[in-house]
């Protein structure tokens, strides 16, 4: 019987694949660290959401062998270290694409239409003021860096609403599955488009990917977007481009140092703020599920008879 200890609040649907003559599943939400440590030492996956965070204390004293999140990003878990004991990780790659290229949409929509400023115009009793500028995505080109699974459905919607699609990747392969789509240098796509959205992975070569120097390139009639991770851009930088209105507006869904958020973007009336819910639908949530128990269903490898 191979037993599954599920940490945080999941879509449990996926689960409901498995063979109860194989698998024995346990909730206990919001467990603490160290009680998971103390209490289910004879447990063999763990399940866990990007919200909890595992270091290599907690992987030297667990005895899991597979770590699985349900989540695309892996950043909160030590991985390289987790592998190196033994312990396969699983995430979800495709679970919450489709969510995150909406919102992401959703973000430069909002901000192009002022849909925010609007409501609270009417909520005012303020219906009949108009004097703010709104915009159409129509015609305007919009810079993709990072063309995954996020960034090229992105694309996909954008060209849907008739803008001119730039991207950007290092990958080759992906520029070879994507032959109809410019794929322009950084430079050309901070100095050139309206809209710059970022779909990168946070790892130790994208810590700040989206540095000083590029944000410095980026003019005051355009609009910055993020959805994939806080730390890939430097967020200091881009406060304080923001602050002098150097920057026209941001639309920004995740931050360095979740949950905590620098206050500085609070008071700022040229950008939209989200609460890391991009990816985050009850629909992503089922795929995500479907995808994670799959997976442990699949790594019957992993598991050695004792």
């Amino acid at each position: 019987m191979i037993k599954i200890l599920v940490a945080d609040e999941v879509d449990l649907s996926g689960a409901d694949r498995l063979s109860a003559k194989n698998f024995s599943v346990k909730t206990e939400f919001g467990i603490s660290n160290d009680k998971i440590l103390n209490n289910y030492r004879d447990y063999d996956v763990l399940v866990l959401r990007s919200i909890r965070k595992i270091d290599k204390k907690f992987l030297d004293n667990c005895k899991f062998r597979i770590i699985a999140t349900c989540s695309k990003g892996t950043d909160h878990i030590n991985v390289e270290y987790a592998l190196k004991k033994g312990i396969k990780v699983l995430n979800a790659d495709e679970g919450n694409h489709i969510s995150a290229a909406e919102h992401t949409l959703s973000l430069m929509l909002a901000i192009s239409k002022q849909i925010v400023l609007s409501d609270t115009l009417v909520r005012k009793d303020n219906f009949a003021f108009y004097d703010y500028q709104r915009n159409e995505l129509f015609g305007k080109a919009v810079g993709i860096i990072g063309f995954g699974k996020v960034g090229s459905y992105v694309g996909k919607l954008c060209k849907a609403f008739g803008m001119k699609v730039y991207a950007n990747d290092i990958d080759q392969k992906v520029k070879l599955r994507n032959k109809k789509i410019e794929f322009k240098s950084i430079d050309f796509i901070l100095k050139n488009c309206k809209f710059i959205t970022v779909h990168i992975p946070l790892n130790k070569k994208n810590l700040h990917f989206i540095s000083k120097i590029f944000l410095l390139k980026i003019n005051r009639q355009q609009i910055f977007i993020n959805t994939s991770r806080g730390d890939v851009v430097d967020e200091k930088w881009l406060l304080k481009l923001l602050k002098s209105k150097k920057i026209y507006y941001a639309g920004l869904d995740v931050f360095s140092g979740e949950p905590a958020v620098d206050r500085g973007f609070v008071g700022l009336s040229n950008v939209l703020l989200t609460n890391h819910i991009a990816g985050k639908t009850v629909e992503s949530r089922r795929r995500i599920s479907e995808s994670i128990f799959s997976q442990i269903e699949k790594s019957n490898n992993t598991f050695v008879t004792q």
